[in-house]
Formats: structure tokens, sequence, C-alpha cells
């Protein structure tokens, strides 16, 4: 009875832990419940990211996968004051662009669909809601790789100074790339919306 306590009291603790607590744990004591507690709640968002880069739905799987490997085989390097999911992040994004560099042609799931946090009302996201997943795909198709990471980052609630370090581009940088990107898909989707 006391082994069901403590394992269920461990779990209790890494369900409350930060991140960052969850992989100090997993750097100084190789915790594979830790980890994979950080699997739980990264991977799906990190897979989203990836998903919009790659274009295809089991190769953005797998570097999901490696990329949570490679944070694991690189623990050691991990220091307190960065975000684990922007070290992931930027990981997972460099992996994405690799394969696209040995890949030409690129096709789109139509099972996976974008979106937008309800919380802001701007008028991009009242034309996304209105909009068919399929549209907003092909909006989302239209744009510059960097304009796509950095509104995919936004509308996963990354703030300017962690989308920075992930697209390893300045605040100022990330900002005009959000602007640019929001217009663009604004654009389209309201021409979309008309032709409706």
């Amino acid at each position: 009875m006391r082994m069901m306590k403590t394992i269920f009291g461990a779990n209790s603790k890494l369900t409350r832990a930060s991140d960052k607590e969850l992989m100090l744990l997993v750097t100084k004591d190789n915790n594979h419940h830790a980890f994979r507690k950080l699997y739980e709640r990264l991977s799906e968002k990190l897979y989203r990211f990836i998903y919009y880069i790659v274009l295809d739905e089991s190769v953005a799987q797998e570097i999901t996968h490696e990329a949570f490997l490679t944070l694991y085989d690189k623990r050691k390097m991990y220091r307190s004051d960065y975000q684990v999911s922007t070290w992931l992040w930027t990981i997972g994004r460099n992996k994405a662009y690799d394969y696209k560099k040995k890949k030409k042609e690129i096709s789109i799931d139509d099972e996976i669909i974008i979106s937008l946090p309800n919380d802001d009302i701007s008028t991009l996201q009242k034309l996304a809601q209105e909009a068919s997943s399929e549209t907003i795909k092909e909006a989302l198709k239209l744009l510059p790789d960097s304009q796509r990471d950095a509104i995919l980052l936004w509308m996963d609630d990354y703030n300017t100074k962690e989308m920075a370090e992930i697209m390893e581009k300045s605040e100022q940088a990330i900002k005009n790339l959000i602007n640019r990107a929001k217009m663009k898909l604004k654009e389209v989707l309201e021409g979309r919306m008309e032709s409706i």
C-alpha cells in the first residue's frame, strides 16, 4: 500500500510541476516519468507546428518524436533560464526545415484543422472562425515559411521573445512577420468569404 501512495504521490507532483521543473528532473535524475509528462504536455502543439512546415502527417509525427529524442539526448545542456518549449520548438523547427531541404514535393493532409484562440476577437480571427478548415489551410500555404511559422507560434500563445528565440530572429522582426502574416491571411480569407 505504501508503494502505491508513493507512485500516486509522485505522479501528482509531476502533474503540478512546471515544464522547467520537469526538465530539471530529467536533467539531474534521468527521470523518465517527468520526461513522459513533458511529452504529454508539449507533443500535440509541437506536432501541429511541425505539420504546417512539412505538410505531411506521418513526417510531422516522426519529426516530433525525433525532436523529443534530441531534447532527451541533449538534456545535460539544458539551462534553467530557458523555456523548455522554446528549446524544443527550435529543435523541431530545425529538423522540419532539414526535412524540407531534402524533400521537394509536399502534400497537405485534410485531417488537421488549425483553430485560432477564441479570446482574441480580431477581424482575422472572426474570418478564420467562419472559414472552413480547408480555406485556412490554403491561406496558410500561401504565406512565406517565416510568416507561417510566426503566425502559428502566435496562435499557440507564444510571446514575442520566445518566438524570436525559436526562429532565431529579433523581436522586432517577429512583430513584422506576424503583422505581414495577419494582413495576408485577412486578405485571403476576406476574398474567400466574399466568393461564398
